[in-house]
């Protein structure tokens, strides 16, 4: 009985280890209340897809990112965080640009 309670709890405690706990920081949670949904079942292409989609969203996460990255850890990109701000950045290079015309012909 013992030996079983001591399994249990053994068991118990490698489930909890094993939860990723999702990290709640300003990024995610603005990422999350514009509509993006679960980070954890994103992938980075449906992050920069969601990130081109929504100029103000990308336009309030660049400054963040640009903060948080200059004092982050070497395993940040994997982090929810990391990956939003990925995103964004991808999303900020090939989002969508929008060209005047002067009004001149060739």
């Amino acid at each position: 009985m013992k030996t079983l309670c001591i399994c249990v709890m053994g068991a118990a405690l490698a489930l909890l280890a094993g939860c990723r706990h999702v990290q709640q920081s300003p990024i995610v949670t603005a990422f999350h209340n514009a509509g993006g949904g679960d980070i954890d079942k994103s992938t980075s292409d449906g992050i920069t897809a969601f990130l081109a989609k929504h100029d103000d969203l990308r336009k309030q996460l660049t400054p963040l990112c640009s903060q948080k990255s200059v004092s982050a850890s070497a395993d940040w990109s994997t982090t929810d965080e990391g990956r939003v701000c990925a995103g964004n950045t991808s999303a900020n290079f090939s989002g969508r640009v929008i060209i005047k015309s002067d009004g001149l012909t060739f």
